[in-house]
């Protein structure tokens, strides 16, 4: 979702970080599609990349709004379910639960940042999920668990709050999502 995409993008953004929105990693071979099983995979794309110069790593982030729905399940994130609903969304989540899908990736989209000059051969690459909306407080538990575990970055839906908050106190910027901030933060009396 295009809309909730933007909004992490300018709260990613407001915290430091350079970001690219809907990115396509060319470089996939047919010898990377016979490793992973899916002769026909269309052209990967990651929702955000996000480069943070401060610790010179690039973050692959997975935007999930699921606002108004289900939400995100832990099984489907972790590809650890056992039923076919788990198994069918865990497609969904491939760069965090399909060792050989991430690597590859990684691995392509790295060349193609180092080859344009956007990194250099020191930058770490990690991985981040951004969930508008967690099904279960057990689901946000076992996620906070897993990707604890993984050292990876989990933003809840309270971070993204929080983030739009704060953008209501920002001074006047020509965006939709500060302008929405503005109009929905709380109003004084008068």
């Amino acid at each position: 979702m295009n809309a909730f995409e933007d909004i992490v993008a300018l709260y990613l953004e407001e915290n430091g970080y350079w970001v690219r929105q809907h990115v396509k990693v060319h470089n996939i071979t047919k010898e990377d599609k016979v490793i992973l099983e899916r002769p026909s995979l269309p052209t990967p794309e990651i929702d955000i990349v996000a480069y943070e110069v401060s610790s010179n790593t690039l973050v692959l982030v997975e935007v999930k709004s699921l606002l108004d729905s289900y939400g995100v399940h832990y099984y489907a994130v972790s590809g650890s379910g056992n039923s076919n609903s788990d198994k069918a969304d865990a497609r969904k989540y491939r760069l965090f639960n399909d060792d050989g899908f991430r690597k590859i990736i990684t691995e392509r989209l790295r060349e193609e940042y180092l080859g344009a000059g956007l990194i250099n051969a020191e930058t770490s690459i990690s991985y981040a999920l951004v969930a508008g909306n967690i099904a279960t407080t057990w689901d946000e538990e076992k996620l906070k668990e897993y990707f604890k575990l993984k050292e990876w970055r989990l933003i809840l839906p309270e971070d993204i709050r929080k983030g739009i908050r704060e953008l209501a106190k920002k001074g006047w910027e020509d965006s939709v999502v500060v302008m929405t901030a503005k109009l929905v933060k709380e109003v004084k009396p008068l």
